[in-house]
């Protein structure tokens, strides 16, 4: 079974050109159902800012499903924490997500490819450097996420 996000109304369904987002967006702007990836390295928080947003999320009146990964080595090493948040009933974790945050080269190349056409890839580019080019319409958004927070 598949838990992917609702396609776009009309209203609010655009090209990809111009950076539609693939979640269900309802006409006044909320966010109906989506699946939200975050990879990185298990030593950075990415179980923390995961349950922060599931626990968000749970709050404001959504169903929520989470999944994450986490390495068996003491020293860390890369992990995931997804979101699939949903204004109706959530069944799944969800399979490919709506919106990827990469951290790393390797958490950018390892999940692009989990990336449902016409998604948005979030990634820090203090870390990653190398940017896929593909006919997929993903909007890859760079922003400098360690050197602002650390």
């Amino acid at each position: 079974m598949s838990a992917s996000a609702t396609p776009a109304s009309p209203e609010t369904a655009d090209d990809s050109q111009s950076g539609a987002v693939p979640a269900d967006i309802s006409s006044s702007g909320d966010l109906q159902n989506a699946v939200i990836r975050f990879a990185g390295d298990s030593q950075d928080g990415i179980q923390s800012i995961g349950a922060f947003l599931a626990k968000l999320a749970g709050r404001s009146a959504r169903e929520v499903m989470t999944y994450m990964t986490i390495p068996s080595t003491i020293s860390g090493g890369p992990s995931i924490f997804q979101v699939h948040l949903g204004s109706g009933e959530v069944l799944s974790p969800g399979d490919d997500a709506d919106f990827l945050f990469a951290f790393y080269q390797h958490s950018y190349d390892n999940h692009l490819e989990s990336l449902k056409d016409g998604g948005v890839c979030v990634y820090d580019t203090d870390h990653v450097e190398e940017i896929k080019k593909d006919e997929r319409g993903i909007l890859h958004v760079g922003i400098p996420i360690t050197s602002t927070t650390v």
